[in-house]
């Protein structure tokens, strides 16, 4: 193969997969344009756009990588036939099964250490990408509570006439509040 893994039997997935980066894309335009009409520090802006990169990066990493399929071709390995070890066989793709390895109905595959089909990745979760799928996920729950921070402080610490957000960039910031809040719940409950 070419590298590039693409889960093209789940167009909802995919879906929610462009969701993502629409949204982080919506929160790094915002907070560029906070930074834009100073309303927000530009040092303050380019560490959150770097965090919302590195999340886009991780996702993409994710998604287009391979979690650990099991090649349909797979056969136990001498060592493992000598100690007369049960091999077993996926029922569905009828190949080779080594433990831990789970099937996956939606990318119709063998999965090792498989831990879920995740939508939002449009990918299964597997012993090749765990650690870009919890980078992921570490990088929007510190991009989410670091909005929220700076959102927080200017709402209840800054007094001054320029802190108050005027025009589009008010509308702008609450449903961007309400998406921190959103994301920052939702991965605090998958990485706990």
């Amino acid at each position: 193969g070419d590298g590039i893994w693409l889960n093209r039997n789940d167009p909802p997935g995919a879906l929610m997969a462009v969701i993502v980066w629409v949204l982080l894309a919506y929160s790094g335009i915002t907070v560029a344009l906070l930074a834009e009409s100073d309303h927000l520090s530009h040092i303050l802006a380019m560490i959150y756009l770097t965090i919302c990169a590195l999340a886009l990066a991780s996702h993409a990493k994710t998604m287009f990588s391979d979690p650990g399929a099991i090649p349909q071709c797979a056969v136990p390995v001498d060592s493992a036939a000598r100690r007369l070890e049960a091999h077993t066989m996926c029922s569905t793709c009828r190949s080779f099964k080594p433990p831990g390895t789970h099937h996956c109905r939606i990318c119709n595959r063998c999965i090792s250490r498989m831990d879920h089909h995740c939508p939002w990745m449009n990918n299964c979760v597997g012993a090749a990408n765990l650690k870009s799928f919890v980078l992921f996920l570490c990088y929007t729950w510190i991009g989410s509570a670091l909005a929220l921070v700076i959102f927080g402080c200017n709402y209840f610490f800054c007094r001054e006439e320029s802190c108050e957000f005027s025009g589009v960039l008010v509308y702008l910031v609450r449903v961007m509040t309400l998406l921190c809040i959103g994301s920052l719940l939702f991965t605090s409950t998958i990485l706990s």
